[in-house]
């Protein structure tokens, strides 16, 4: 038995669903109950995403995967056979969902755990009970509607500024510039037009080089 049967979202609605989320090259992106593996496949393909899918059932596991070879994508596509309960969302910047509203419910405390400040969840037609979505959009697909609601994990991650250095390289020194112990990582990728994920393995290497004192997370 499982907590949600297999039913794959049309491709037009994983675009969308991507879209929303506003899924950018080089992100994380974990899709939960991946099924045939579509969302992971047109993650990677289209929006350049390091996606990951999280599958219980072993034939759609090898069918994924399998798919995922033949298309060249292993580098940047891949499927874990396991429930999605089990697994680690911590380096996650989107996380998809055509699960069902009380598997949500059941997911809510795990998400709120593990997913850091300002990550996006999109949900295929079944809510969140408890979150107020950022969005609500209903999209229409041949004979059907299909609903979307996107969230945002809130809270802040602010960097504390430590000791000052030189530093030669030129996007590190942008970085530490913005830091201020004020401003959070979503302000300073904003100000710098680029993801959240590339400002946080910057403050990694300010941080390792004692530049970056530490990155509080303010919920």
């Amino acid at each position: 038995m499982y907590d949600v049967p297999f039913v794959a979202t049309p491709e037009v609605v994983v675009r969308r669903m991507l879209q929303l989320a506003r899924v950018q090259k080089g992100e994380v992106l974990y899709d939960l109950g991946s099924g045939d593996g579509r969302i992971v496949i047109i993650a990677a393909k289209e929006f350049g995403a390091k996606a990951f899918g999280v599958e219980i059932r072993k034939d759609l596991y090898e069918q994924s995967m399998a798919r995922i070879k033949d298309l060249g994508l292993a580098h940047t596509a891949t499927i874990i056979n396991a429930s999605f309960y089990d697994v680690p969302l911590t380096e996650a910047d989107v996380v998809t969902m055509y699960l069902l509203t009380s598997v949500n419910e059941r997911l809510r405390p795990k998400l709120e755990k593990e997913l850091r400040p300002a990550t996006r969840v999109v949900t295929h037609d079944f809510e969140v009970p408890g979150w107020r979505p950022v969005v609500v959009e209903e999209i229409y697909e041949d004979w059907r509607s299909h609903k979307l609601f996107l969230y945002k994990i809130p809270g802040r991650e602010v960097p504390v500024p430590g000791k000052s250095i030189q530093l030669e390289d030129k996007w590190l020194r942008q970085v530490a510039e913005l830091v201020d112990g004020v401003r959070s990582v979503e302000e300073i990728a904003g100000k710098l037009g680029v993801t959240i994920r590339k400002v946080r393995e910057a403050l990694e290497e300010l941080r390792k080089l004692g530049v970056v004192d530490e990155v509080r997370i303010i919920k």
